[in-house]
């Protein structure tokens, strides 16, 4: 091996080196959740506690994406194989083996990794404001001010960002006004509450309580910068699509969940006296729009 193929493995720039080394990581992620119970992992993701049910989670998340990887049969690579650039693969893999490293580092080496990868876990406020002013340039080199990907970490911000307005959309939702007039503020986060709460007008096609908990998490993140594991934004990206996406099922026909939501013989009218008595505010809601979807390969 010369020189330059050394260094290229040392900052993760092999991507098959970087899936070799994934796949070692794999293996001890598995031994550490041997006799583990994990089926509930999902609902323990974006908990900001560090304790040993969150760290379960974070390792059976960090297998789920590397299983998508790794293995050439999986519905990942099926999808994209075509699609995405080595380069590309190579971002991926890299973040994936930096963040368990810094897995393995806030939890007192859980793991016991034999070596370790530095990294920040913050997006620097300079960061943000170069891609804004760069936002124009088709082509930029933006050079980065901490050791991550700009891309990549602010996933949860177009997460957070589709929630939001998707939900809006979902009930046709024009405006809130206070009860004697004058804007009212009604955050998200209360409406999947009330939704939570009160199941008989929509038909969520995704876990509303795990809808709850990425809402949570992305707001952490536009709120204080810091960067959550990429294999959370990647298990949150699969868990919401169903808000966004028609898929074939076994008929051959299309599933319409995507944006189909009011129950049987709920009207909007219904769902606005509600939304009004609960919030004590006057909602304006118009017929849902249906929105482009995204049609699963």
């Amino acid at each position: 091996m010369d020189i330059s193929e050394e260094l290229d493995e040392i900052a993760m720039r092999n991507l098959e080196h970087n899936k070799s080394n994934l796949i070692g990581l794999k293996v001890k992620l598995e031994n550490y959740l041997k006799n583990k119970n994990t089926d509930q992992y999902l609902s323990h993701l974006y908990s900001g506690d560090i304790n040993e049910v969150w760290f379960e989670a974070q390792c059976k998340s960090a297998c789920n994406q590397i299983e998508k990887i790794v293995n050439g049969d999986s519905k990942f690579n099926e999808y994209y194989k075509n699609i995405l650039t080595e380069n590309d693969l190579v971002l991926l893999t890299r973040e994936l083996i930096s963040d368990i490293s810094l897995l393995d580092q806030i939890s007192g080496s859980r793991l016991g990794l034999d070596y370790q990868v530095g990294r920040d876990n913050y997006l620097s406020s300079h960061q943000f404001f170069l891609h804004a002013k760069f936002s124009y340039f088709t082509k930029k080199y933006i050079a980065e001010t901490t050791c991550r990907n700009f891309n990549f970490s602010t996933m949860p911000t177009l997460i957070r960002q589709s929630i939001e307005i998707k939900l809006k959309n979902m009930i046709g939702l024009e405006k809130v006004e206070k009860a004697g007039g004058g804007f009212k503020f009604v955050s998200i986060s209360s409406l999947l509450d009330f939704f939570a709460n009160n199941t008989d007008f929509i038909e969520f096609p995704v876990c509303l309580n795990l809808l709850k908990a990425i809402n949570t998490w992305t707001n952490t993140f536009v709120h204080t910068g810091v960067v959550p594991f990429c294999w959370q934004s990647l298990e949150a990206v699969d868990l919401i699509e169903d808000l966004f996406s028609i898929k074939d099922d076994s008929s051959g026909s299309l599933s319409l969940h995507g944006f189909t939501y009011f129950k049987p013989n709920v009207t909007i009218d219904d769902l606005q006296l509600a939304l009004n008595a609960h919030f004590n505010a006057e909602f304006t809601l118009t017929e849902r729009r249906i929105e482009g979807c995204v049609i699963r390969s």
